[in-house]
């Protein structure tokens, strides 16, 4: 939630600076400088919200540092809401000025003209001629495999005995980037008997805006999601980040990660082929430290007979996707992405399981580039695509 200036002084107060969280901040590792840990920046914080530094370049330097991935939280004895101070900070101190962020605003806020642009992004794609777009636009280079658009219905009925209904978010990344994950979701909520409503003016979740330090923006994007959402049935999202980002400002709704709610289903009727595979599965950070649903990506793999299912060393540090971190911070989110290459390698991962989007795309990117064959896949389109789905 975002904090009155009273409330961030109050909060940035109850940090008494024990340094547990040191160990667990991924830019403290890089840097060594205490001004890029958990704790410097709450004295930062607290600092420039009571006139006692400026507002200046080499405050906003630290905070922008910061991924907001909130193991500090997880490691806090004292509960301190870091997530919210930093939230608060950027909103109030510091809005960052990125040329692609804000070119990419209006597509991330509508649907439609994401898909209008994705569709021709596509069919260079199935032409052959991505290569010939990147080496005209650089910035081309950033983009990830393009799947075929999805022009969504509002309801899934289930074929099978009604078990409940649901609503699924889409998200923004998701929805250009991986619909393939969305598709197979679906796919195992009508197996099991539920029915898929996906309301057709749901938008971003907000936490990219959130993260640049655009307050309005996001909060415009979350009252567009509270009136699209019926908040009789669960929201389940597919990417950890937006299930973070909803849980802590969409109050008046039930978000689940969709493990944790497939996990409690009834599986005693769902046929599910063995698969004599070893499973690597990356820890997103907002599914670890924000969520606490982590366990569940294991126990639904672990529904897979036969099937080796493993954490990746190293899980408890984030990998540096972040959201838009690694287009705003590249070379901190660069040094983060080759400690996960290093323990993808090391474990000779053939495929690894990700519950989130920014995590999947970011370490995919990091694969292509070093000539990897390793395999990134949403654990939903692994147990899907056992129980008879086809992308």
């Amino acid at each position: 939630m975002m904090l009155s200036l009273k409330e961030l002084t109050t909060e940035a107060d109850r940090c008494v600076a024990c340094g547990l969280c040191l160990p667990h901040c991924p830019t403290y590792r890089k840097t060594g400088s205490e001004a890029d840990s958990p704790r410097g920046r709450i004295q930062l914080i607290r600092a420039v919200s009571q006139g006692i530094l400026p507002n200046n370049e080499r405050f906003k330097e630290h905070i922008d540092l910061c991924l907001s991935c909130r193991s500090c939280e997880s490691a806090c004895p004292n509960s301190v809401s870091y997530g919210a101070l930093v939230d608060t900070t950027r909103a109030r101190y510091i809005q960052k000025k990125n040329i692609w962020l804000s070119l990419a605003k209006p597509f991330i806020r509508h649907r439609h003209l994401s898909n209008a642009v994705t569709w021709p992004l596509w069919l260079l794609s199935k032409l052959n001629l991505m290569a010939v777009l990147k080496r005209v636009v650089p910035a081309a280079k950033l983009l990830p495999a393009i799947q075929k658009p999805i022009v969504w219905k509002s309801l899934y009925p289930t074929t099978q005995a009604t078990q409940g209904a649901v609503s699924l978010f889409l998200g923004c990344a998701t929805n250009a980037f991986d619909n393939r994950t969305l598709s197979a979701s679906i796919h195992v909520l009508n197996t099991l008997g539920y029915d898929v409503h996906i309301p057709n003016a749901q938008t971003c979740c907000g936490s990219i805006a959130r993260q640049a330090g655009d307050d309005i923006e996001a909060s415009l994007l979350i009252k567009k999601n509270t009136d699209s959402f019926d908040p009789a049935m669960p929201i389940l999202t597919t990417a950890s980040g937006c299930g973070a980002g909803l849980k802590d400002y969409l109050t008046t709704h039930r978000i689940q990660d969709i493990s944790t709610f497939l996990v409690a289903c009834d599986w005693s009727s769902a046929q599910i082929a063995p698969l004599q595979e070893r499973i690597y599965v990356q820890d997103p950070c907002s599914l670890r430290n924000v969520l606490k649903a982590q366990k569940a990506v294991y126990d639904l793999l672990k529904k897979i007979p036969e099937a080796d299912i493993q954490a990746l060393p190293g899980n408890s540090q984030c990998c540096g996707g972040a959201g838009a971190y690694s287009v705003t911070q590249p070379e901190m989110a660069n040094q983060l992405l080759n400690d996960k290459l290093t323990a993808i390698t090391a474990s000779q991962v053939t495929t690894l399981a990700s519950a989130n989007i920014g995590c999947s795309l970011h370490i995919s990117k990091g694969l292509e580039n070093a000539h990897a064959t390793t395999r990134v896949m949403h654990p939903i389109e692994i147990i899907a695509k056992q129980m008879g789905f086809e992308a």
